[in-house]
């Protein structure tokens, strides 16, 4: 009885796949997690959507006044004197007739450019220093008469009062989540700082009680306007953004953050407060978090840490940019502005308010805040419910079944279809809903749960799917490398059992996922392919003087050192490994060009004694090696899927290359079984061969290494981002920043030696 129900079949396979898919949903939907791989294909796939449908900006009510290269070139380097800004805010509020105008910059400091008259005196007593000594009445005077001129010569009183003329302004500042930039600052300064803020939090809180389980994102420091800046009747937000960790993309902006126990309104939704005629701002919470905000008789559904997801009309450029230089000199039609929410921000590239957004990099900043405000207008945000999560869950658990129940049933080309069917319909389905109501079901979740259904019960039932890797194995086991055929024809006693210690690179590759490759050939086309690839890499080993041990499947086991002495095997054996690579792009060509499979190789090298000789019985012998260094090379080979790298040597070849080769320090390890810890490298290329952007990239990697093993985990995560967005798909950065997450949220502790233990072979 009990075999019968352990005994694996089609449906239990399925069963098992659909429930694992299931707990990760939940585990992620329940908040036990941050956000996992499979919630970011799923925002990729949003992402693809918006790039993929262009422009869509329609019913447009805002522009852009640009702080861009036009302004600049005209005005100087930005930040301008605040006469321009008090200039440029009578010409939109008088001469354009604006509706509303948001700051989405700071006025934090004094303008350095103000002119006191205490300055003009004392100019004025320096180059009439004579004179005045033979009439002091003069001196006198002109102290009296400058008492009364500098509020009249300031340029940030100038802007103050231009800005206490208009109840349709919205000023920008900007919080800090930590206070690592503000350590310059004073107490009194920060206490200054956040006193200008304070009357602009949100009062009217629904639900207020629930507020301690939800997780808003809280700050620590403000860098707020000066105090000349703050009339009263001018309202004001922060404009942070923060982009999601797992790959720096702004896909939703925080519409309100906690400081100080007090809860703050954005610059977005303080323009839209005034938009719809400055009703007070209610934010309603309830036991999950934040469910949205109220103006007036305006609901903007949130995430439950009061986020809007933006649907991005566009990329760079979509909403209406116009110079502030020709604004204020009325080079602007009148009508282009008229009644419009009108943003003031940068596009000039040296001001650096770029952002990486879905649909492009350097995007600039105040765009950002435009999609939001036009998204909310035109209630066009993306959004996600309980209800859609339902779906999503309800959707896993039933194709789940169905791929169980139908699949054991049919063959492989019937099954694939019924996959690729259920793929297709699942994916249009959910593409009109995102279309017409702005929301979907998960993709990665559900589609994940049909493509692993279907590979595992594919596998299961075309179980054996190493035979065709035996029966290669088996073919070519059997050969020796020429060296060694020359060897024993030189001196026969060399057949005799026995080895002898010598150091030797060992050297170990393997074709990356072989195994589906070699299910979905016939026979003889498995041989064709493996015949072609394994002839072209043994005939570079065998250039550099190296021994073919002996074929597995695919992969390949050799060594440089024997039977012939070589003093330099180490870097004949880095050769051979970047040789075998570059071989291996062409032929991925000439593969994708016939519509074959292209297969990518992994190689691991390590240089150490180890015993080399005959070994095995009088009757059935093989020229091989064996030891600790020998086992060490072969799980280098595997340690390449962990780090994403395709060529990883020890340290100890390292050590006898590093002249001669251009290499990538990875991590330090502890294989299984070994309690040393091991250096491990990535082997690039010959030296000096190294292109200068990728060796910039490698120098931002190795920072974020020595910041990794200091535990500092933020700014380690920045540097290896900083890798990957100048090297793209580069795996070992991307496994870097998933590990500065992982334990920034769970500390290694004091006693971690910087050693990351390999839990598998």
């Amino acid at each position: 009885m009990f075999k019968k129900l352990f005994k694996l079949s089609g449906f239990k396979i399925s069963s098992l796949i659909t429930l694992l898919f299931a707990i990760l949903f939940l585990w992620n939907y329940l908040g036990f997690s941050s956000e996992s791989f499979l919630d970011l294909i799923d925002k990729k796939v949003i992402d693809f959507v918006v790039r993929a449908r262009g422009n869509t900006l329609t019913n447009n009510q805002i522009a852009i006044a640009a702080i861009d290269t036009e302004s600049v070139d005209r005005y100087g380097r930005w930040p301008w004197g605040r006469d321009i800004m008090a200039k440029l805010l009578h010409e939109l509020q008088t001469h354009y007739e604006i509706k509303i105008i948001g700051y989405d910059s700071v006025f934090s400091e004094p303008d350095p450019n103000d002119v006191t008259t205490e300055k003009v005196i004392g100019k004025f007593n320096q180059k009439f220093k004579k004179e005045l000594k033979v009439n002091r009445n003069v001196e006198r005077q002109l102290n009296k008469i400058s008492k009364g001129l500098d509020d009249e010569m300031k340029n940030d009183i100038k802007f103050g009062k231009e800005l206490n003329k208009w109840d349709n302004t919205v000023l920008g500042y900007f919080f800090f989540p930590t206070m690592e930039r503000l350590k310059h600052m004073t107490e009194k300064e920060l206490a200054d700082s956040a006193s200008r803020i304070r009357n602009s939090e949100i009062t009217i809180i629904q639900g207020a009680n629930n507020l301690e389980y939800a997780p808003i994102y809280e700050v620590l420091a403000v860098e707020s306007n000066i105090a000349a800046l703050f009339p009263d009747r001018s309202l004001n937000g922060y404009f942070n953004v923060f982009p999601d960790p797992e790959d720096g993309t702004v896909r939703r902006v925080h519409l309100a953050l906690k400081y100080q126990d007090k809860y703050y309104p954005s610059l977005d939704l303080q323009i839209l407060r005034l938009y719809y005629g400055n009703p007070p701002i209610k934010m309603i919470v309830n036991e999950g978090g934040v469910e949205g905000f109220q103006l007036g008789e305006k609901t903007i559904i949130t995430d439950n840490d009061s986020a809007v997801m933006i649907n991005y009309q566009g990329g760079s450029f979509t909403f209406p940019h116009y110079s502030v230089y020709k604004i204020i000199n009325h080079l602007v039609p009148k009508e282009a502005l008229k009644d419009k929410i009108v943003l003031l921000g940068a596009t000039e590239v040296g001001v650096f308010d770029l952002r990486t957004t879905p649909v492009g990099v350097d995007f600039p900043g105040v765009e950002v805040h435009a999609n939001l405000i036009h998204n909310i207008i035109n209630d066009d945000y993306f959004h996600r419910s309980d209800f859609v999560d339902f779906i999503s869950l309800l959707c896993i658990l039933v194709f789940g079944l169905v791929m169980g129940i139908v699949l054991p049933r049919l063959k492989a080309l019937s099954g694939f279809i019924f996959t690729l069917v259920l793929i297709s319909g699942y994916l249009a389905g959910n593409m009109i809903t995102l279309n017409t109501s702005n929301t979907w079901a998960s993709f990665a979740y559900v589609l994940g749960v049909i493509i692993f259904n279907w590979f595992g019960i594919v596998l299961y039932q075309y179980f054996g799917e190493e035979k065709d890797k035996r029966f290669i194995k088996g073919a070519f086991q059997q050969y020796l490398s020429p060296e060694v055929i020359n060897r024993l024809v030189d001196d026969p006693s060399l057949l005799k059992l026995g080895g002898e210690k010598k150091e030797l690179t060992a050297f170990f590759s393997d074709l990356q996922g072989f195994s589906s490759v070699s299910e979905s050939l016939k026979p003889e086309e498995l041989v064709d392919l493996l015949n072609e690839y394994l002839t072209a890499m043994t005939d570079i080993i065998m250039k550099y003087g190296g021994t073919v041990d002996k074929f597995e499947g695919d992969a390949i086991i050799a060594f440089f050192g024997a039977p012939l002495v070589q003093p330099d095997h180490a870097i004949k054996a880095l050769y051979t490994s970047l040789e075998m690579q570059d071989k291996m792009i062409e032929m991925r060509k000439e593969w994708k060009a016939q519509g074959k499979h292209e297969l990518q190789m992994r190689i691991g090298l390590n240089t150490g004694d180890m015993v080399v000789g005959n070994m095995g019985s009088a009757y059935r012998m093989d020229y091989t090696m064996m030891g600790d260094a020998v086992n060490l090379a072969a799980r280098l080979e595997g340690v390449n899927k962990q780090y994403k790298t395709y060529t990883m040597i020890s340290e100890f070849t390292y050590d006898q290359v590093k002249d001669q080769i251009e290499v990538r320090e990875l991590d330090m390890i502890r294989v299984m079984g070994k309690d040393q810890p091991v250096r491990i490298y990535e082997a690039l290329c010959k030296k000096g061969e190294l292109p200068e952007e990728k060796e910039k990239a490698f120098k931002y990697f190795q920072k974020g290494l020595e910041l990794y093993r200091k535990q500092d985990w933020k700014e380690a995560y920045k540097h290896f981002l900083q890798t990957s967005k100048t090297i793209e798909n580069d795996g070992a950065s991307e496994v870097f920043m998933e590990r500065c997450k992982n334990f920034a949220k769970k500390p290694p502790g004091e006693n971690w030696d910087g050693v990351y233990q390999m839990t598998s072979k």
